[in-house]
């Protein structure tokens, strides 16, 4: 990978207090209409937030939940309007599947956002349902995805079992 490509790496790591004002500078950017800073104050200190770089360069950002009926559910996915098209969206997706313990993943978007909805088919998301009613005659998708089934932090572990040394296995 030459000099330039390397400084065009994009680069997801968990969002951080220091990373708030980009996160608001990209969300006024990205969705002008929705600010709202006790949001993504809470997310980032109960560390539910990727942000995505591009080079240096803050690119975007996500949020989750555990909240929808016990499983991980994509809260909000928010790109910059000049750093969409790049695969943000997508590698930001990729990162919180990876981090996703269980193996349930969900989201949702309004049927009005195609840009969106074409990220989440990208990615492996089918659609699982709708809510009606939020918005007027624009229903919310909800999206579904299988991820590799992890351990959750509470399930308990299974203890390796130990063998005595001078004995060994009978085998039939």
């Amino acid at each position: 990978m030459g000099m330039i490509e390397n400084e065009l790496k994009l680069h997801i790591e968990m969002a951080r207090a220091k990373h708030l004002k980009a996160m608001i500078e990209i969300n006024k950017a990205a969705a002008p209409k929705w600010h709202k800073l006790r949001h993504l104050n809470s997310a980032v200190r109960e560390k539910r937030v990727f942000i995505a770089f591009v080079g240096r360069i803050p690119a975007g950002f996500l949020v989750w939940t555990k909240d929808f009926y016990s499983h991980y559910f994509i809260d909000l996915v928010v790109v910059h309007p000049k750093m969409r098209r790049h695969g943000v969206a997508v590698g930001m997706i990729r990162a919180m599947e990876n981090f996703c313990p269980g193996n349930k993943l969900f989201s949702s978007t309004n049927r009005s956002n195609k840009a969106m909805q074409s990220v989440f088919l990208r990615t492996g998301f089918t659609k699982s349902g709708f809510i009606a009613n939020l918005d007027k005659g624009n229903p919310e998708w909800i999206y579904y995805k299988k991820v590799a089934d992890r351990p959750t932090a509470s399930k308990p572990r299974s203890k390796p079992s130990r063998k005595r040394k001078g004995k060994r296995s009978k085998r039939k």
